[in-house]
């Protein structure tokens, strides 16, 4: 994929240039493993599932970013969280939709998001299989490569949909057990009841989905720090809102909900958790 050119000191700049240079190592990775009849799913605590190339993206990139730049923490869905000195910190999600990876079904992705004094400030959601990857620098727009069969890559401008009325919208929601799971079922239902048409496409791809306008919103119950956080940037960037049930464009609110700003007003009152 492209790249912007590369600064001498790890600024912004600088840190978006590694980003994307990591997320081009994280795919090849991922790819190595997709669809091999040798991969083993083994399960965490959690029950959840977890591959060697889990580990092995986790393992590159956190060695990719305490090479160039020493003292960023970092926070990881694999191997946790590690302190830095610098105010800058990586949250990274090697393989989001890792049901999707052991199954052999292209929909999942490499999430990468950077920190400066706790607010996100880059954020990347690249999806190999399928070839494209948005990501987005604060104040600089949200951008979207699609990597063409002759290996050319595509590039232009991240933005939402301009669907404001739910009734005829297109959205997107995660697994659906997750909405059981949270005791969010009542949610969903009205979630379907309310728009013209459902999917689920799978973790991170709904919010590359949104941000890219093919679809008009978003809804998951279910969210780590690292499933989400390059999404609120991201979207924003795009034009739209993205925030938790809360309408907290917080990452470790444990959930997500987007669209434009009419669409996500509609879905938050859709969601209409009652008052803490």
């Amino acid at each position: 994929m492209s790249h912007p050119p590369s600064t001498p000191d790890r600024s912004l700049d600088g840190r978006i240039d590694l980003l994307l240079r990591l997320a081009d190592r994280a795919g090849a990775i991922a790819l190595e493993h997709f669809q091999s009849p040798a991969l083993r799913v083994e399960r965490k605590a959690d029950a959840s599932p977890v591959t060697v190339a889990d580990h092995a993206i986790e393992a590159m990139l956190r060695a990719g970013i305490r090479e160039e730049c020493p003292g960023d923490a970092i926070l990881g869905e694999e191997h946790g969280d590690e302190p830095g000195t610098t105010g800058w910190r990586w949250i990274i999600d090697p393989i989001d939709g890792t049901i999707s990876f052991a199954a052999g079904v292209p929909m999942f992705g490499t999430l990468i998001a950077i920190e400066r004094e706790g607010e996100v400030c880059g954020g990347l959601c690249a999806m190999p299989a399928l070839g494209e990857r948005v990501w987005a620098a604060r104040g600089r727009g949200a951008w979207w490569e699609r990597r063409r069969a002759d290996g050319a890559v595509d590039r232009s401008r991240a933005q939402v949909r301009s669907c404001g009325v739910v009734s005829q919208a297109l959205l997107c929601v995660s697994g659906l057990e997750y909405f059981r799971r949270c005791g969010a079922t009542e949610v969903l239902r009205r979630v379907v009841d309310a728009a013209a048409h459902v999917r689920s496409w799978s973790d991170c791809y709904g919010g590359i989905l949104l941000a890219t306008g093919r679809v008009d919103g978003w809804v998951d119950p279910l969210m780590h720090p690292w499933d989400i956080a390059p999404f609120p940037l991201i979207v924003a960037e795009a034009g739209g809102v993205c925030t938790d049930w809360t309408g907290r464009a917080d990452i470790g609110g444990g959930s997500a909900v987007g669209g434009s700003a009419s669409m996500h007003a509609q879905l938050m009152a859709l969601i209409d958790l009652p008052a803490s």
